[in-house]
């Protein structure tokens, strides 16, 4: 996921943590600007503003930005658009609006938008961040003059990434004094930043980038990969958090991951980082699908009905192309699928609703069919 300046197109977006996915690439700033130029806030809002930031006019119209399903994994938003797709048809015809012309890469990047809004921060309190710096017990041995004295602090991250590596040396310390071990939020660690910049007489930055995560993939496999297996992988861990949360989640689990003959793994500030986005992706990825139930679910939904029967017009393989994403099947539905659904509703067929499992499962099914 990548973009993280405030132009006029994102201005909407609090703060965006991004960076160039792999295996689901994605933009959230040329997000932004899809749904601008789709009309997509002709109806929707995004935070209460809609097209020419005035609430948008259409009842019911959900903001894209609220809580709209309790996971959010490319499946699950392809899921809801694809099965308000009829509604969707009905709705822009009668207001006289324009066909969608966004392309695959764009309803990618429009997910990955999304998402963004969903899990990443609202900027840091400095108030809150010395209440939680203080709570937490940090203030016993860190006065503000030993504070103004630390290194600047960059970001979030670099937070995360000092605590990792001061942890070694304050569980003993915390043991000898029987003070409890402080859990944070990924909250906290966002107010502590500001705090600390603000402490530091620094301008407190709202914005930043995290890397490639594909960068983080070997990082993890060698440093975490040996504990993360079974029902401790990560699949089974991480559903609906901030990149943030999972590093607080990194710091509140460090005392249960060393002993005295098994420090935690040492890692730089680069691989702190890339592991943060490896695993944020990987959350944002959500389960793999399973082709043989997408087969099921390819025949159940009456896909069959077209796709295997000649003279339909239908590609008898839908395989056909490079490879299936979930965004390409909703490119599809409201792009060249419109002919399809005009046809369906003459022959009386119903627009077969698909779950996020169904579309997860039909996009590996069709990617593992030959390819024309």
């Amino acid at each position: 996921m990548r973009g993280s300046t405030q132009t006029p197109a994102t201005r909407l977006i609090p703060l965006i943590t991004v960076a160039a996915v792999s295996a689901f690439a994605g933009d959230a700033q040329h997000g932004a600007v899809v749904v601008m130029q789709e009309g997509c806030l002709e109806c929707h809002t995004v935070q209460g503003s809609g097209a020419g930031h005035e609430p948008a006019g259409v009842p019911g119209a959900r903001d894209l930005a609220d809580k709209l399903m309790p996971a959010y994994t490319p499946s699950a938003l392809a899921s809801a658009l694809w099965n308000h797709t009829p509604a969707m048809w009905r709705s822009m015809a009668d207001r006289a609006v324009d066909q969608p012309a966004a392309t695959p890469s764009d309803w990618g990047d429009l997910f990955t938008y999304i998402y963004s809004l969903q899990f990443s921060e609202q900027p840091g309190q400095a108030a809150r961040g010395r209440a939680a710096f203080e709570s937490n017990g940090c203030a016993s041995c860190h006065s503000t003059e030993i504070i103004r004295n630390w290194p600047p602090l960059a970001d979030p991250v670099v937070l995360v990434y000092r605590l990792w590596t001061h942890s070694s040396a304050m569980r003993p310390q915390m043991a000898n004094r029987r003070t409890p071990w402080p859990t944070m939020t990924g909250r906290d660690f966002m107010d502590i930043t500001a705090y600390v910049q603000t402490t530091q007489r620094q301008l407190v930055e709202s914005h930043f980038s995290l890397p490639d995560p594909s960068t983080g993939r070997l990082t993890f496999a060698q440093k975490c990969a040996v504990c993360h297996t079974g029902p401790m992988a990560l699949e089974n861990l991480v559903n609906n958090q901030t990149w943030i949360d999972l590093g607080a989640a990194m710091w509140n689990h460090s005392p249960l991951m060393q002993t005295a003959s098994k420090p935690l793994p040492a890692v730089d500030l680069a691989e702190m980082r890339s592991i943060l986005s490896f695993v944020w992706e990987t959350q944002y990825q959500g389960p793999r699908g399973n082709r043989g139930v997408g087969e099921r679910v390819f025949e159940k939904a009456g896909c069959v009905s077209c796709h295997r029967s000649p003279g339909t017009g239908a590609p008898m393989r839908p395989g056909a192309r490079d490879s299936y994403a979930p965004w390409s099947m909703v490119a599809l539905g409201w792009g060249p699928a419109r002919t399809m659904h005009q046809q369906m509703i003459a022959k009386g067929t119903e627009w077969p609703n698909l779950s996020p499992a169904d579309m997860n499962d039909l996009t590996a099914y069709l990617n593992s069919l030959p390819k024309q």
